[in-house]
């Protein structure tokens, strides 16, 4: 469990670079243009950022048992999986209204 949560905790500081990147896909081609940008290119800015400012941040993990590969591939699955759940959700939305 505890492996887990450390895995969540890389994914959430991951995630806020994540969006400032992507958000500014939105203004640019809009939505469509937003998921694959969260997918692939804000991600990887992401992961670039902790590999030059935060590199210090794997040793914790790697302290409690989380390799670097683990960390990268939850996350990517997290993102995606949060990717998803957001194009239901506006999916949702434009149906209803």
């Amino acid at each position: 469990m505890r492996k887990l949560l450390n895995v969540f905790d890389f994914f959430k500081t991951t995630l806020l670079i994540n969006l400032a990147v992507s958000s500014c896909s939105i203004v640019f081609g809009g939505f469509d243009v937003f998921y694959v940008a969260f997918v692939s290119f804000g991600f990887l800015l992401s992961i670039l950022f902790k590999e030059v400012y935060r590199k210090q941040d794997y040793l914790f993990y790697a302290n409690n048992g989380v390799s670097k590969v683990k960390l990268i591939m939850f996350s990517y699955f997290l993102n995606i999986s949060l990717i998803v759940l957001i194009a239901a959700v506006i999916i949702l939305i434009k149906k209803i209204v």
